[in-house]
């Protein structure tokens, strides 16, 4: 068979089949740049799904290529055996005609033109013969060679039929491909007398029919497949990264201490390790955290224990002194008053001690705060009321009004407050104390300024002004602002200090109802 015919008919599947290519790739490309997909930045469960459909659809969209190249390879192979069976059925009908001719001579042209043409009528062909020597001898149809429309000598050379009795070969009618059989014009004898040229011409509708009917049939299987590839790899992407997904919102709602912290994972597999990893690391940190707990409670309590030792060891001394000094004057004129003066010290220092107690077991209690509604200008200034009249006769000023306005905050404690910063003040200032409740300070809350004129606070211990046994006068626990700060943060609210050389303000800031 022709050589040049078959690669031809390979040339141009291939061109159909890189043109739906292209087609394809064009169209999914400015579907990307629309969209301007970005999968890193997609989570894993899409790209992995992603991934498994642009695999699907690849080979479904190559098996679709390769079943339309299928059909052209069908119908071309349909045609060239039609073509063939008619070129045998026409060699034999002329061998038969011209048993006992030896040769084809140009006189024998008219009468082998008649005879080609009842033959062409009766199978609907065109039939062609050429002398040995390759040149047109008789047509049916002689008028395409005397227009030159088609050449008078045969496309293929006569060696070509040494080893096959036909040739197909593709040649072109204005610009029209179409397929010729050429086979060897044998007597009687099977001696070749010259040569016959059988045209075929392709039906392109046959073609298109045959593709249509095969698309309708596999297109809807094929989008059907992919529907369910996709549901099958959403399904399977969720099995996946289903373990992902629950680490991730463990490890986001993580409390220590909390149950259910660990992931409950049967199988042995890469993502079984993971989540087996994880499992150990909540145990080691819940170990830790609770060793690091216990020795905080431990340092608290070490640190608790030297602070009252120290609070309560200071005054025990003076006042054993005190004692046994009251002791060596017993008889003597000078007992009475100097039993007046030392039982007096003595009351001041166990009233010292008390409060030194009391004040550690307020803040070992630190009742939970409960908000409510509470009308702090009233609470405020009846503390003041309470504290103008102090020892060191320090005047406190008010400015704001003295009722009606309700914040969030708790009843009980929030007073408690307001007594620990002042007296804190009136330690700390020689002249006076500004108090200012400001009602317009934002539509949320409310600020209560305490302002004393005293030398304000070093720099290097206002990081730790609000931490608990932490005090800079003698006679102080150092618990105030801790419970103070415990309060106010308990609240919704937020406590915070301004200080220089000039003196301090604090500043809390509770919640409008």
């Amino acid at each position: 068979m022709c050589y040049f015919s078959k690669k031809r008919a390979k040339v141009q599947i291939f061109l159909h089949i890189c043109k739906f290519f292209s087609i394809f790739a064009s169209q999914n490309v400015r579907m990307a740049e629309k969209f301007k997909i970005s999968l890193r930045n997609q989570p894993i469960s899409t790209r992995i799904m992603y991934v498994v459909f642009a695999c699907v659809t690849v080979i479904f969209v190559f098996m679709l290529a390769m079943s339309i190249r299928y059909v052209y390879w069908s119908v071309a192979r349909q045609q060239r055996h039609e073509l063939i069976t008619r070129a045998e059925y026409i060699q034999s009908y002329l061998r038969n005609l011209y048993y006992w001719d030896v040769m084809l001579v140009p006189n024998q042209a008219e009468g082998l033109s008649i005879d080609l043409r009842d033959l062409s009528i009766d199978m609907h062909q065109d039939l062609h013969v050429y002398t040995l020597n390759g040149e047109l001898l008789a047509s049916s149809s002689p008028q395409l060679f005397e227009g030159g429309v088609l050449s008078r000598s045969m496309s293929v050379d006569k060696p070509f039929f040494s080893d096959d009795d036909i040739a197909l070969c593709y040649e072109q009618i204005n610009g029209q491909p179409y397929l010729i059989a050429y086979l060897p014009f044998h007597n009687g004898a099977f001696v070749p007398i010259g040569y016959i040229g059988v045209p075929y011409f392709l039906s392109e509708q046959t073609r298109n029919e045959q593709l249509r009917a095969l698309l309708s049939r596999l297109i809807p299987v094929y989008l059907l497949a992919l529907i369910l590839s996709l549901f099958i790899s959403y399904m399977a992407t969720r099995s996946i990264t289903s373990p992902l997904l629950l680490l991730t919102e463990k490890m986001r709602h993580f409390e220590i201490g909390a149950k259910g912290n660990h992931i409950d994972y049967p199988y042995h597999d890469e993502l079984g390790a993971l989540v087996e990893r994880y499992n150990m690391l909540v145990d080691r940190v819940e170990e830790s955290a609770e060793q690091l707990a216990n020795s905080e409670r431990e340092g608290a309590w070490r640190t608790m224990a030297r602070q009252i030792a120290h609070e309560i060891n200071n005054p025990l001394t003076p006042m054993k002194l005190s004692v046994q000094k009251l002791q060596l004057k017993r008889g003597t004129d000078q007992f009475d008053a100097y039993f007046d003066k030392t039982t007096k010290m003595l009351i001041d220092e166990i009233d010292n001690l008390a409060h030194i107690a009391q004040s550690f077991s307020a803040f070992a209690k630190q009742p939970e705060v409960v908000t409510t509604e509470v009308d702090v200008a009233e609470k405020l200034s009846n503390v003041i009321t309470l504290q103008r009249e102090n020892d060191e006769q320090i005047p406190v000023r008010y400015v704001g009004p003295d009722s009606g306005v309700i914040v969030r905050a708790d009843k009980e404690q929030i007073s408690q407050v307001f007594v620990n910063i002042i007296r804190n003040a009136l330690q700390a200032s020689p002249t006076d104390i500004i108090v200012v409740l400001n009602t317009a300070y934002s539509e949320r809350e409310v600020q209560i300024s305490i302002s004393d004129d005293g030398t304000g606070i070093p720099e290097n211990i206002q990081a730790r002004i609000f931490q608990p046994n932490f005090t800079t006068k003698s006679n102080g626990n150092g618990l105030g602002l801790a419970i103070s700060k415990h309060i106010v943060e308990g609240s919704g609210g937020r406590i915070e200090f301004e200080t220089s050389s000039k003196g301090t303000t604090f500043y809390i800031y509770l919640r409008k109802k």
